[in-house]
Formats: structure tokens, sequence, C-alpha cells
């Protein structure tokens, strides 16, 4: 994908690049390093470059900041004319200015949807239930999502300029969640029969996030092409290998194997979790006794977690 990221038009100076769905940042270094040398190149180095990293107004901003600053892999060591800034603003409402954007980027956030009304009486994820009209609506609301955030997009990009995303998404048969996520969704039931949740409580506790397959992704630009201005350059579906599963074949420690799991779970799921439980809970209290519960779920029968992801590349027509 690098070969086409190079053919975008970039124009005249300054050169925006965006980060859509930023959280602390961690994703976004290799990535925005990356793309500013691609500008370099192109541009010269004096072309002043901006990076905009966009995230809900809840989002730890102080922490991204931190690591530009200090974190050694900070696209902003040894940078110059590298200015970054920050909206605190959901990807569904416009963010930026008509055709600011030459290049944007998102990794790990374009499966969250916009509304989290939908409740699922089987599952922890909305995207993961197979209640018949769960699943229509999840499928429905992930169309509007998609097609709407398309659109601003479109807005914000200049002709010729390029937007790149990774994001959760699923065969038609498969999620590659099953087991992480099925462990979580025992651990909720678990609490369920000893008291700590109520049925409806239960039912409520339901994240907003869908998993798209390809066709879905595509579905926009299957009749004329393009939508909104943006052609589907690239998209392709790939499995991802579990992170924690070659140290656990060596160590056989799997209590860390588990414990690896729960922490990386907790980093994007917890603040809506926690958003989720009745107000009159300790969230604290209440997300420590979920998380040791999925722990000790994690340890009774092992696997590797491979999740699948949409890698997805779109170009706004000159």
């Amino acid at each position: 994908m690098g070969n086409r990221i190079r053919t975008a038009v970039i124009g005249e100076g300054p050169l925006t690049i965006v980060d859509y769905g930023s959280s602390q940042g961690r994703n976004s270094m290799v990535p925005m390093r990356a793309a500013i040398k691609e500008l370099r190149l192109r541009s010269g180095t004096s072309v002043p470059i901006e990076v905009v990293h966009t995230d809900l107004p809840s989002n730890d901003f102080s922490a991204l900041f931190a690591a530009l600053a200090s974190d050694t892999g900070s696209y902003m060591s040894e940078a110059s004319d590298v200015f970054p800034s920050a909206i605190g603003r959901s990807y569904f409402k416009p963010l930026l200015p008509p055709q600011r954007v030459n290049l944007g980027w998102s990794t790990w956030a374009l499966q969250w949807m916009s509304a989290s009304t939908i409740e699922a009486p089987d599952h922890i994820l909305a995207g993961m239930s197979t209640e018949p009209t769960v699943v229509s609506a999840v499928a429905q609301q992930q169309a509007r999502d998609w097609k709407h955030f398309l659109t601003l997009r479109s807005r914000e990009m200049r002709p010729g300029a390029k937007f790149v995303a990774g994001f959760t998404a699923r065969t038609a048969n498969v999620t590659g969640w099953e087991w992480l996520l099925g462990g979580l969704w025992s651990a909720v039931c678990d609490m369920r029969t000893d008291g700590w949740l109520s049925e409806e409580e239960q039912n409520h506790l339901t994240i907003p996030i869908g998993l798209r397959t390809l066709e879905q992704i595509q579905e926009p630009f299957a009749q004329t092409e393009t939508f909104s201005d943006l052609v589907l350059e690239y998209f392709d579906l790939m499995q991802l290998a579990d992170p924690f599963w070659e140290q656990f074949e060596r160590s056989g420690d799997v209590l860390a194997f588990a414990k690896n799991h729960a922490d990386m779970t907790q980093a994007w799921c917890v603040p809506m979790i926690a958003s989720l439980i009745e107000r009159s809970r300790e969230p604290t209290a209440f997300v420590t006794e979920l998380f040791t519960r999925f722990e000790r779920r994690l340890c009774v029968s092992p696997r590797p977690h491979e999740p699948y992801m949409a890698a997805v590349m779109l170009s706004k027509r000159p």
C-alpha cells in the first residue's frame, strides 16, 4: 500500500496529515513518521506539515502529547517544521475545513458504531450477537455509519488525497474474536449468576462495536465505483497473529498469557464498560471483578487470538 500512498496529489503546502481515532498515539508513531518522510521526499524539507490527531473528548490527550514529547519512537524526534495538534470530537462529525487533508489515517477505530442503543442478550459485543434482530440492527447502523463517515472525510480531503485505514472486520462466518470475547461474555454471565447484575443490566452491557465483511465495506461503491467523490482503491482482509502466543508456547506460563490478553482487552473496552453499568455501582470494583473472572476463564483453555483486520485505501477524485 505504500506505493499507492506515493500517488497522492499533495499540491502546495502547508500539508496536512490526520490521524482519525488516535487514542493515546501508540499506533500512530510509525505510520505518521512514514507519512512525513514520504511528503518530505516529494515536497522538500521546508514545507510545513501539520499532524492532526482526533478522538472523542474523553480521550487521554495528555498521554498523547507526553508520548510525542518524550517517547523514543515519537515522530517528533528530530523533526522540523512538523506541527502536531488534536481535536476532541467524534469522527462522525465534521472535524476540519473542506479540502484540508492530504493524507488520512486510522487504525483500530472504525469498528466503533456512532450510537450505543443496541442491546444484545447473548454477547457483550453487539457485532457478535446471533440474535436476528440484533444482527439486523447492527448491519443497518454500520451501513449508515460507514456512508456518513465517508461523506465527512471526502469533504475534508483535497482532490487527489488518500485515506488509509485498518480496522476490525470479519469473514462471513467467523470474526477471530470468538475465544477472547467469548471468555469476556462468560465472565459477565458468571457475574449475573452470582448477583452482580440484573438481567436488564446484563443486556445493557453491550459494547457498540460491529464487524464488517469486505462486502459491507465495498457496498457504497458497488454500483458506480465511487461514493461521495471517493474511490475504493484497495481493500483486503487479513488475519493477524496472536502477539503473545509464541511466548506462551516457549514458557508455558498460562497466567502470564491470560494476563497479557486481559490487559490488552482492558485498554480498549474498560471506559465503555464503565459507562454502561448502573451509576449506583462502583465502576472500579465492577471492572476489577469482571477482569479477574475473565483472566481465570482464559487460563482454562488457552488458544491463539487471531482477529481479522480490514485494510482499506480510499482516494478522492482529482
